[in-house]
């Protein structure tokens, strides 16, 4: 499954260099009176692995992340996180490599009980970012901040 573009204008997608792995990120709901947050559908597809988990995003932390992504074209920023609000639930790290280069490292975990037994199921890897997508990663995170404003 590759896309050429997000499904929703809140949605984001992340791509690997060599098109076998990737990260959408589908817009589901939008908090505004309580806490500022955003919830996805977080799909992660890594090579012959695929995992999804439902996260809620603080406001702040989104803008973190995106502020870390404009940031590390000019200066010495090396790595850029993001996280879930239950952070064990959902994060991710691009690790600046050399100019402009990125690798992606995430984790996900999803929790569900089964006979009265809780079962964690836990996804973690890494992968090479298609860096020609980061100026449209920019740009989609921007029009998210402004729907968070």
């Amino acid at each position: 499954m590759i896309f050429n573009k997000p499904l929703d204008p809140y949605d984001f997608f992340l791509q690997s260099e060599d098109k076998k792995s990737h990260i959408l990120f589908s817009f589901k709901d939008i908090e505004l009176e309580r806490s500022k947050s955003i919830n996805y559908l977080v799909h992660i597809k890594d090579d012959q692995f695929a995992g999804q988990v439902e996260i809620w995003i603080d406001h702040e932390e989104l803008y973190n992340f995106m502020e870390g992504l404009l940031k590390a074209e000019n200066s010495e920023v090396k790595l850029i996180h993001l996280k879930a609000m239950s952070t064990e639930e959902f994060e991710m790290t691009f690790v600046d490599q050399k100019m402009g280069h990125y690798e992606i490292a995430y984790s996900i975990m999803n929790r569900r009980y089964l006979k009265n037994r809780l079962i964690e199921t836990t996804l973690k890897g890494s992968f090479d970012y298609d860096s020609e997508f980061l100026n449209q990663l920019k740009e989609s995170l921007k029009g998210i901040q402004k729907l968070l404003s």
